[in-house]
């Protein structure tokens, strides 16, 4: 059977609406993905952790977006409208105000060839879809530093 994310979104967005907000030092974390329910399941999810948390739903937005703001962190699909993944990566590492954010990308592509453009462009971790949410919470906390707290088993 498929892996279906919005039946996942919808029952993860039930218990994460009813945790508290972590009270951690507010950080900005920029999300970059075509999918409105995996989306919207990184919100919540990043939000749940006390993080900023803005969206951009295509590659050409996510430069704005990266270029008008501060950022803490990129969570980055690949295959995106207007601008691939890869492309915005690229142009980040080439901006000087950019080339430091973290990056995480977050993808269904599994192909070597891709992975190894991914990591020679400094991307700090590398998920596959579909990836286990408590991983991703650990690798946000240790990138942006924060404390470990308990997985939500989302």
């Amino acid at each position: 059977m498929p892996f279906s994310w919005q039946k996942t979104c919808r029952s993860s967005e039930r218990r994460l609406r009813t945790k508290e907000v972590s009270r951690l030092p507010s950080k900005r974390v920029l999300v970059v993905e075509d999918d409105p329910a995996l989306m919207e399941l990184l919100r919540l999810l990043l939000e749940r952790e006390g993080l900023e948390v803005e969206v951009a739903q295509d590659g050409l937005q996510a430069l704005d977006q990266l270029r008008a703001h501060h950022w803490d962190l990129v969570l980055l699909d690949l295959h995106l409208p207007k601008l691939e993944g890869l492309d915005v990566l690229w142009e980040m590492r080439h901006d000087a105000h950019l080339q430091s954010v973290p990056v995480i990308i977050i993808s269904v592509d599994d192909s070597p060839h891709t992975m190894l453009q991914g990591w020679r462009l400094g991307v700090d971790s590398y998920f596959l879809k579909p990836f286990d949410p408590d991983e991703l919470l650990r690798v946000v906390r240790r990138i942006l530093s924060l404390p470990c707290e308990a997985s939500y088993n989302v």
